[in-house]
Protein backbone atom coordinates (compact mmCIF):
# COMPACT_ATOMS: atom_id res chain seq x y z
CA UNK A 1 0.00 0.00 0.00
CA UNK A 2 1.23 3.52 -0.81
CA UNK A 3 2.79 5.07 2.30
CA UNK A 4 0.97 8.40 1.97
CA UNK A 5 -2.35 6.66 1.29
CA UNK A 6 -1.85 4.47 4.34
CA UNK A 7 -0.96 7.52 6.46
CA UNK A 8 -4.05 9.33 5.23
CA UNK A 9 -6.23 6.43 6.31
CA UNK A 10 -4.52 6.34 9.70
CA UNK A 11 -4.26 10.09 10.39
CA UNK A 12 -4.78 10.26 14.12
CA UNK A 13 -3.72 12.94 16.55
CA UNK A 14 -2.79 12.77 20.22
CA UNK A 15 -4.28 15.90 21.81
CA UNK A 16 -2.28 17.02 24.85
CA UNK A 17 -4.08 19.06 27.51
CA UNK A 18 -2.20 20.25 30.63
CA UNK A 19 -4.72 20.81 33.43
CA UNK A 20 -4.19 23.19 36.33
CA UNK A 21 -7.08 24.66 38.32
CA UNK A 22 -9.30 24.32 35.25
CA UNK A 23 -12.33 22.79 36.92
CA UNK A 24 -14.68 25.36 35.41
CA UNK A 25 -13.57 24.67 31.85
CA UNK A 26 -11.98 21.23 31.38
CA UNK A 27 -15.17 19.40 30.40
CA UNK A 28 -15.92 21.88 27.63
CA UNK A 29 -12.35 21.62 26.34
CA UNK A 30 -12.49 17.81 26.23
CA UNK A 31 -15.94 17.65 24.65
CA UNK A 32 -14.79 20.01 21.88
CA UNK A 33 -12.07 17.54 20.88
CA UNK A 34 -13.15 14.04 21.83
CA UNK A 35 -15.62 13.44 18.98
CA UNK A 36 -13.41 14.77 16.19
CA UNK A 37 -12.67 11.83 13.91
CA UNK A 38 -9.00 12.80 13.61
CA UNK A 39 -8.47 12.63 17.37
CA UNK A 40 -7.04 9.27 18.38
CA UNK A 41 -6.57 10.09 22.04
CA UNK A 42 -6.75 12.95 24.52
CA UNK A 43 -4.03 13.04 27.13
CA UNK A 44 -4.93 14.99 30.27
CA UNK A 45 -1.94 15.86 32.45
CA UNK A 46 -3.28 16.94 35.82
CA UNK A 47 -0.65 19.28 37.21
CA UNK A 48 -1.34 19.28 40.95
CA UNK A 49 -4.45 21.47 40.85
CA UNK A 50 -5.87 22.96 44.03
CA UNK A 51 -9.47 22.83 42.81
CA UNK A 52 -11.54 19.80 41.73
CA UNK A 53 -9.77 19.34 38.38
CA UNK A 54 -8.39 15.90 39.25
CA UNK A 55 -11.82 14.54 40.15
CA UNK A 56 -13.31 15.98 36.96
CA UNK A 57 -10.52 14.46 34.88
CA UNK A 58 -11.18 11.04 36.41
CA UNK A 59 -14.87 11.41 35.57
CA UNK A 60 -14.01 12.28 31.97
CA UNK A 61 -11.78 9.21 31.70
CA UNK A 62 -14.71 7.05 32.85
CA UNK A 63 -16.99 8.75 30.34
CA UNK A 64 -14.85 8.67 27.18
CA UNK A 65 -12.66 5.81 25.91
CA UNK A 66 -10.27 8.15 24.11
CA UNK A 67 -9.05 9.85 27.27
CA UNK A 68 -5.89 9.03 29.21
CA UNK A 69 -5.08 10.73 32.53
CA UNK A 70 -1.53 11.32 33.74
CA UNK A 71 -0.17 13.03 36.84
CA UNK A 72 3.31 13.93 38.00
CA UNK A 73 4.94 11.99 40.80
CA UNK A 74 3.19 12.67 44.11
CA UNK A 75 0.70 14.86 42.22
CA UNK A 76 3.26 17.66 42.15
CA UNK A 77 2.69 20.89 40.25
CA UNK A 78 5.47 21.03 37.64
CA UNK A 79 4.13 23.57 35.17
CA UNK A 80 3.03 23.61 31.55
CA UNK A 81 6.38 22.57 30.06
CA UNK A 82 6.83 19.41 32.10
CA UNK A 83 3.15 18.56 31.61
CA UNK A 84 3.30 18.93 27.84
CA UNK A 85 6.55 16.96 27.74
CA UNK A 86 4.96 14.12 29.70
CA UNK A 87 2.08 14.14 27.25
CA UNK A 88 4.37 14.06 24.22
CA UNK A 89 6.35 11.13 25.61
CA UNK A 90 3.12 9.24 26.34
CA UNK A 91 1.47 9.92 22.96
CA UNK A 92 0.86 6.80 20.86
CA UNK A 93 -0.10 8.48 17.58
CA UNK A 94 2.28 9.98 14.98
CA UNK A 95 0.78 13.49 15.18
CA UNK A 96 0.36 15.69 18.25
CA UNK A 97 -1.53 18.87 18.99
CA UNK A 98 -2.11 20.94 22.10
CA UNK A 99 -5.16 22.46 23.75
CA UNK A 100 -5.20 24.65 26.82
CA UNK A 101 -7.66 23.34 29.41
CA UNK A 102 -9.77 26.50 29.34
CA UNK A 103 -10.03 26.73 25.53
CA UNK A 104 -11.90 24.78 22.84
CA UNK A 105 -11.40 23.32 19.38
CA UNK A 106 -13.63 24.11 16.43
CA UNK A 107 -15.16 21.17 14.52
CA UNK A 108 -12.83 22.07 11.61
CA UNK A 109 -9.70 21.80 13.75
CA UNK A 110 -7.83 19.08 11.78
CA UNK A 111 -9.51 19.01 8.37
CA UNK A 112 -6.89 21.03 6.52
CA UNK A 113 -4.03 19.70 8.65
CA UNK A 114 -4.88 16.14 7.65
CA UNK A 115 -4.89 17.01 3.97
CA UNK A 116 -1.56 18.84 4.14
CA UNK A 117 0.37 16.48 6.39
CA UNK A 118 -0.71 13.31 4.60
CA UNK A 119 -0.02 14.69 1.13
CA UNK A 120 3.61 15.64 1.81
CA UNK A 121 5.73 13.82 4.38
CA UNK A 122 8.44 16.51 4.24
CA UNK A 123 6.11 18.93 6.03
CA UNK A 124 6.64 18.77 9.80
CA UNK A 125 3.74 20.86 11.00
CA UNK A 126 0.76 23.05 10.13
CA UNK A 127 -0.37 26.19 11.98
CA UNK A 128 -3.76 27.89 11.65
CA UNK A 129 -5.63 30.89 13.02
CA UNK A 130 -7.13 30.87 16.50
CA UNK A 131 -9.98 33.10 17.65
CA UNK A 132 -11.38 34.27 20.98
CA UNK A 133 -14.43 33.09 22.89
CA UNK A 134 -17.15 35.61 23.77
CA UNK A 135 -15.56 38.48 21.86
CA UNK A 136 -17.59 40.07 19.10
CA UNK A 137 -14.89 42.01 17.30
CA UNK A 138 -13.64 39.00 15.33
CA UNK A 139 -10.13 39.34 16.72
CA UNK A 140 -7.84 36.43 15.84
CA UNK A 141 -4.41 35.18 16.91
CA UNK A 142 -2.62 34.34 13.67
CA UNK A 143 0.06 35.17 11.14
CA UNK A 144 -1.35 37.87 8.88
CA UNK A 145 0.54 36.69 5.81
CA UNK A 146 1.41 33.37 4.19
CA UNK A 147 5.13 32.91 4.85
CA UNK A 148 7.41 30.35 3.24
CA UNK A 149 8.93 27.81 5.65
CA UNK A 150 12.48 29.06 5.06
CA UNK A 151 11.46 32.61 6.09
CA UNK A 152 9.20 31.68 9.00
CA UNK A 153 11.87 31.78 11.70
CA UNK A 154 12.96 35.27 10.66
CA UNK A 155 9.43 36.68 10.75
CA UNK A 156 8.52 34.97 14.02
CA UNK A 157 11.68 36.45 15.52
CA UNK A 158 10.87 40.01 14.51
CA UNK A 159 7.08 39.62 14.80
CA UNK A 160 6.24 41.61 11.67
CA UNK A 161 3.14 39.60 10.80
CA UNK A 162 2.19 38.33 14.24
CA UNK A 163 2.51 34.83 15.66
CA UNK A 164 0.51 31.63 15.83
CA UNK A 165 -1.07 30.13 18.94
CA UNK A 166 -0.35 26.79 20.57
CA UNK A 167 -3.97 25.67 20.13
CA UNK A 168 -3.64 26.00 16.36
CA UNK A 169 -0.58 23.90 15.52
CA UNK A 170 -0.37 20.21 14.58
CA UNK A 171 3.04 18.52 14.49
CA UNK A 172 4.61 15.22 13.69
CA UNK A 173 5.61 13.73 17.02
CA UNK A 174 9.06 12.96 15.58
CA UNK A 175 9.81 16.72 15.48
CA UNK A 176 10.61 16.64 19.20
CA UNK A 177 13.28 13.97 18.71
CA UNK A 178 15.26 16.60 16.83
CA UNK A 179 14.49 19.92 18.53
CA UNK A 180 14.02 18.65 22.09
CA UNK A 181 11.17 19.26 24.50
CA UNK A 182 9.59 22.33 26.07
CA UNK A 183 11.97 24.20 28.35
CA UNK A 184 11.22 23.62 32.02
CA UNK A 185 13.29 26.73 32.82
CA UNK A 186 10.54 29.00 31.50
CA UNK A 187 7.44 29.71 33.56
CA UNK A 188 5.88 31.64 30.65
CA UNK A 189 6.47 31.69 26.88
CA UNK A 190 7.58 28.04 26.73
CA UNK A 191 5.50 27.56 23.60
CA UNK A 192 6.86 30.67 21.86
CA UNK A 193 10.41 29.47 22.48
CA UNK A 194 9.53 26.05 21.09
CA UNK A 195 7.99 27.50 17.92
CA UNK A 196 11.19 29.45 17.28
CA UNK A 197 13.17 26.22 17.57
CA UNK A 198 10.90 24.31 15.24
CA UNK A 199 10.68 27.16 12.72
CA UNK A 200 14.48 27.29 12.59
CA UNK A 201 15.02 23.56 12.05
CA UNK A 202 11.83 22.17 10.57
CA UNK A 203 9.31 22.80 7.81
CA UNK A 204 6.14 24.48 9.05
CA UNK A 205 3.46 25.77 6.70
CA UNK A 206 0.24 27.69 7.17
CA UNK A 207 -3.15 26.05 7.19
CA UNK A 208 -6.32 28.10 7.57
CA UNK A 209 -5.38 31.71 8.33
CA UNK A 210 -8.87 33.10 7.71
CA UNK A 211 -11.10 30.93 9.89
CA UNK A 212 -10.20 30.04 13.50
CA UNK A 213 -9.73 26.34 14.21
CA UNK A 214 -9.76 26.88 17.99
CA UNK A 215 -10.99 29.50 20.45
CA UNK A 216 -9.17 31.07 23.40
CA UNK A 217 -10.97 32.01 26.60
CA UNK A 218 -9.67 35.12 28.38
CA UNK A 219 -10.28 35.21 32.11
CA UNK A 220 -8.61 36.26 35.37
CA UNK A 221 -6.91 32.91 35.80
CA UNK A 222 -4.90 33.19 32.57
CA UNK A 223 -1.25 33.40 33.59
CA UNK A 224 -0.07 34.65 30.24
CA UNK A 225 -2.33 37.71 30.22
CA UNK A 226 -1.22 39.00 33.61
CA UNK A 227 2.21 37.43 34.19
CA UNK A 228 4.29 38.47 31.19
CA UNK A 229 6.74 41.34 31.51
CA UNK A 230 10.18 42.42 30.31
CA UNK A 231 11.88 39.79 32.49
CA UNK A 232 9.81 36.88 31.15
CA UNK A 233 10.41 37.98 27.56
CA UNK A 234 14.13 38.38 28.23
CA UNK A 235 14.24 34.81 29.55
CA UNK A 236 12.35 33.58 26.48
CA UNK A 237 14.95 34.90 24.04
CA UNK A 238 17.96 34.03 26.17
CA UNK A 239 16.72 30.46 26.52
CA UNK A 240 16.29 30.22 22.77
CA UNK A 241 19.70 31.81 22.11
CA UNK A 242 21.46 29.31 24.39
CA UNK A 243 19.69 26.43 22.63
CA UNK A 244 20.52 27.81 19.16
CA UNK A 245 24.27 28.26 19.73
CA UNK A 246 25.17 25.22 17.64
CA UNK A 247 22.36 25.56 15.12
CA UNK A 248 22.45 27.01 11.62
CA UNK A 249 21.22 30.56 12.21
CA UNK A 250 22.18 33.37 9.85
CA UNK A 251 24.40 36.17 11.11
CA UNK A 252 21.64 38.70 10.48
CA UNK A 253 19.04 36.73 12.44
CA UNK A 254 21.58 36.16 15.20
CA UNK A 255 22.07 39.93 15.41
CA UNK A 256 18.29 40.47 15.51
CA UNK A 257 18.03 37.92 18.32
CA UNK A 258 20.82 39.56 20.31
CA UNK A 259 19.25 42.96 19.75
CA UNK A 260 15.92 41.69 21.11
CA UNK A 261 17.69 40.22 24.14
CA UNK A 262 19.43 43.55 24.72
CA UNK A 263 16.18 45.52 24.47
CA UNK A 264 14.46 43.44 27.14
CA UNK A 265 17.60 43.33 29.30
CA UNK A 266 17.76 47.11 29.17
CA UNK A 267 14.08 47.53 30.02
CA UNK A 268 14.18 45.13 32.97
CA UNK A 269 17.45 46.43 34.43
CA UNK A 270 17.40 50.12 33.40
CA UNK A 271 20.90 49.70 31.96
CA UNK A 272 22.11 51.45 28.82
CA UNK A 273 20.83 49.57 25.74
CA UNK A 274 23.84 50.16 23.47
CA UNK A 275 26.28 48.90 26.09
CA UNK A 276 24.20 45.75 26.51
CA UNK A 277 23.97 45.27 22.74
CA UNK A 278 27.75 45.55 22.40
CA UNK A 279 28.25 43.09 25.26
CA UNK A 280 25.76 40.58 23.85
CA UNK A 281 27.16 40.83 20.31
CA UNK A 282 30.60 40.04 21.72
CA UNK A 283 29.12 37.00 23.50
CA UNK A 284 27.39 35.92 20.28
CA UNK A 285 30.54 36.38 18.20
CA UNK A 286 32.35 33.80 20.29
CA UNK A 287 29.26 31.57 20.66
CA UNK A 288 29.24 31.86 24.42
CA UNK A 289 26.21 31.16 26.53
CA UNK A 290 24.34 34.04 28.12
CA UNK A 291 23.99 33.59 31.86
CA UNK A 292 20.41 34.35 32.88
Amino acid sequence: MDVQFEEKLDFKVSVIIPVYNAGLYIEQAVVSAVNLVEVGEIILIEDGSKDNSLQLCKALVARFNKIKLLTHENNENKGASESRNLGICSAIFPFVSFLDADDVYDVSRFRLDKSILTSNNTIDGVYSAVGYLDEEDGKMFYLRKVISPNELFHFLLIGTYGHFHTNGITLRKSVFDDVGYFSSQLILHQDSEMWLRIALKKKLISGDLKNPVALIRRHEGNRIWKGQNYSTKYLLYVTFYNWALNENISKYDLFLLLRRISIYESKKSNKWYYFLLLKNCFIGLFKLKIVK
